[in-house]
């Protein structure tokens, strides 16, 4: 009987043991945001057309993480908290680099964090940070800023075809049969090369893969072609933020700018079209 009482003991402070050890829980909170929309001053910035993916979400001026679009979180906090938002987009379209644009305002709420209960984030809405400048800001509209370089067949024209454009007018290049290469330029742009953010933001869409190419000229009139990157072909409209900083930086005594879109093929045996809107660069 002795034995069984101890044995009795022993199995009651093995369960509060394994207790003290592996502790209850706490029950989190939820933040839940399903899309984050984008407004502009159009006479000043702008098309407001984004594509914001990601949200970067703080809560009280702590990160708690970038989360693609739309997002149910836990959160290990309750009460009133100020959270904080800001979109994210993909870096040179590409999926695996999330990018806190920091282009974008951040988005402020209060709110009150209940264990197990969801806080729904709706209607969030950013703007543009105050102070930055748009080197250009092309949307077709009316008399536009890209020309066709010397060596290119085929400049670029704007179209207003209901049933292809974005935004109203969009520019657009055509290739022919017989025609190997294209490539158009922008109207020049001085921008600071001093390791200040600088991004091309466009719509487009494209039936062959282009090249974007930053054109610049240094302090000794020499016109130097970098490229950026490619842009693989799309169906649809499609945007695009490109960061030009690390590019700028390879001639590092120019301030004289220009982007170029182009491209060359072996096979002139299709046609092929080239589609762009709201073709933004943007330096703070």
């Amino acid at each position: 009987m002795k034995k069984l009482f101890v044995i009795y003991l022993l199995i009651i402070a093995f369960a509060s043991s394994c207790n003290l050890i592996n502790p209850a829980e706490p029950t989190p909170s939820y933040l839940q945001i399903d899309t984050i929309m984008f407004t502009t001053d159009y006479a000043t910035q702008g098309s407001a057309s984004h594509k914001i993916r990601d949200a970067w979400i703080y809560l009280d001026n702590q990160l708690v993480g970038a989360y693609e679009l739309p997002c149910k979180i836990p959160v290990l906090n309750s009460g009133e908290h100020m959270v904080s938002v800001r979109g994210g987009v993909w870096l040179n379209g590409i999926s695996a680099m999330h990018l806190q644009y920091s282009f974008f305002n951040f988005i402020d709420r209060n709110v009150n964090l209940q264990p197990g209960q969801v806080a729904l984030l709706s209607n969030l809405s950013t703007t543009y940070i105050s102070g930055l400048t748009f080197a250009l800001n092309e949307d077709f509209s009316g008399l536009y800023s890209f020309e066709k370089s010397d060596n290119s067949p085929v400049g670029m024209t704007s179209e207003f075809d209901p049933s292809n454009m974005f935004e109203g007018g969009y520019g657009v290049v055509r290739l022919d049969t017989g025609m190997y290469n294209f490539e158009v330029k922008s109207k020049e742009m001085t921008l600071p090369n001093n390791g200040t953010n600088v991004y091309l933001e466009m719509d487009y869409k494209n039936t062959y893969p282009f090249q974007v190419v930053l054109q610049s000229t240094d302090i000794f009139g020499n016109v130097i072609n970098n490229s950026v990157m490619t842009i693989n072909t799309r169906e649809g409209w499609n945007k695009i933020y490109i960061e030009l900083k690390p590019t700028m930086q390879l001639t590092t005594t120019a301030t004289r700018f220009r982007v170029l879109f182009g491209m060359e093929r072996t096979d002139a045996s299709t046609k092929e079209n080239f589609f762009f809107d709201n073709v933004k660069v943007i330096y703070n």
